[in-house]
């Protein structure tokens, strides 16, 4: 077999680095966006966050910052960049509104003490009381037990010890039973009495006959009791049902989900108002100080002006593909808005059919923009917070000629559903028919489809149900 060489032409598309980088920014959500920030910030001395304070060193010009080419006068750049500086860059606001605080859309996780103290202060005790009380939370270890001592909580609270004492019993009527407690025997004895299961018997093993019971003596048990080993038997399953560590009863809940709004939408003068969030997503800038280093008189080596040159288009790339990612999710946002007014009426009326490629369309913009600018995205509203996604769906045109969204079929389906005579459950093509009378014309199948989406069984398993 021979080998040759020969010439060949190919087309192939590649992606530069910097729109690589701008769809991987729009694709993000704010979470991870914030990390991105932060380390660019890390990584390039030139980008600052906009502080929206004008410099008192910066000259004011009449000239406009236009694309930034590869051979360009950099004096010039850095003027027309002074003077872009003191532009109002800030987006419309909503006089009435306050800033939107992104803790606000995050979960949370309490503590067991904040758990505790929660309760305590439900409860009408008198203040030396519940200083005390809050002295002996502060002290309970990872199990829930007390193990310090009471004149040691009475001088920390600065209480006679009559207070700490009464404290203590507080706490130990507090959620999860037993907590709070100096012994084991204790902490079962309080569940015990907390569940309604007290009894000579078990109240005998709990304060004397712990060990035994670990061991399995339970003949020697009833000896010492004079009963039948078969009620210690049934005593100690009782027991079982006791929680050796109150603390481990208590679960703090899963880890919170972290979600952020992209945009806040408020309601100003009968006008809707789009607000990005620029405090989770900040407005960035070449920072002035760098930009007077890039003059020809700064005395600036030519090394160190090669240097920040670079850097200056690496932080322009940047900051422009973060400005695209605000501007696309706002204009999605505005086209939602108009689309879905009925919703944002009150936040009751029904979605109306909407789809990325019409977005894609009214914007002018790939498919896949869309897709991206959506994907992950959230709303703030006054009815709640919204995924973008949530107002998109096909839909139906009625008999009236009104277009209404799948969401909306779904949520009719549930109605009728859950309004359905139980020893009669509503078949799917009975569903069809129902939706047929009320100008909605969808398929039994889709019907079907839809059942399944909202998690409710077949006709037949309801009614065997």
């Amino acid at each position: 077999m021979q080998l040759t060489q020969r010439p060949e032409l190919r087309q192939k598309v590649t992606l530069s680095p910097q729109v690589y980088q701008g769809l991987s920014i729009l694709a993000m959500p704010v979470a991870e966006l914030q990390q991105v920030i932060e380390a660019e910030l890390l990584q390039n001395p030139v980008l600052e966050v906009e502080e929206f304070e004008d410099d008192s060193d910066v000259e004011n010009d009449e000239e406009s910052i236009d694309d930034i080419e590869d051979e360009r006068e950099w004096d010039e750049w850095a003027d027309a960049y002074e003077d872009l500086e003191n532009l109002d860059t800030g987006g419309p606001r909503d006089p009435n509104a306050e800033d939107v605080d992104s803790d606000e859309f995050v979960g949370g996780i309490q503590s067991f003490d904040d758990y505790l103290l929660s309760q305590l202060g439900m409860l009408d005790v008198n203040d030396d009381v519940a200083t005390a009380a809050q002295a002996i939370i502060g002290s309970l270890d990872e199990d829930g037990f007390f193990t310090g001592d009471l004149d040691e909580i009475a001088a920390i609270a600065g209480v006679d010890g009559r207070a700490a004492q009464e404290a203590l019993e507080v706490v130990q009527q507090l959620d999860p039973p037993g907590v709070g407690a100096r012994t084991l025997a204790e902490a079962l004895l309080i569940q015990a009495d907390y569940l309604g299961m007290t009894s000579p018997l078990l109240t005998s093993i709990i304060e004397q006959h712990l060990d035994d019971i670990a061991a399995n003596h339970y003949r020697k048990v009833a000896r010492a009791e004079h009963v039948d080993e078969a009620e210690v038997r049934a005593a100690v399953e009782l027991l079982k049902q006791l929680n050796p560590r109150p603390a481990g009863a208590f679960s703090p809940g899963p880890a919170p989900g972290y979600i952020v709004p992209d945009v806040t939408v408020r309601r100003f003068n009968g006008e809707w108002l789009i607000i990005p969030n620029n405090e989770a997503v900040p407005v960035l800038r070449v920072s002035p100080r760098y930009v007077r280093m890039l003059r020809e008189k700064s005395g600036v080596d030519e090394d160190t002006r090669k240097y920040l040159k670079e850097k200056v288009r690496q932080a322009e790339s940047f900051m422009r593909n973060v400005d695209r990612r605000r501007d696309t999710v706002s204009r999605i946002t505005q086209i939602i808005l108009e689309v879905q007014s009925d919703f944002f009426e009150d936040g009751k009326g029904d979605l109306r059919p909407l789809r990325l490629e019409d977005v894609a369309s009214e914007i002018g913009v790939h498919l896949s923009t869309v897709s991206r600018g959506v994907t992950g995205k959230y709303m703030a509203t006054p009815y709640g917070l919204f995924e973008l996604k949530h107002f998109f769906s096909g839909g139906y045109r009625t008999s009236t000629g009104m277009d209404i969204a799948a969401t909306t079929v779904k949520r009719r389906i549930k109605d009728l559903l859950e309004n359905e005579d139980p020893a009669h459950p509503l078949s799917d093509q009975h569903l069809a028919g129902m939706l047929a009378e009320e100008g909605v014309d969808v398929a039994r199948r889709t019907v079907a489809k839809y059942r399944e989406e909202l998690g409710i069984e077949p006709s037949w398993a309801r009614k065997r149900r």
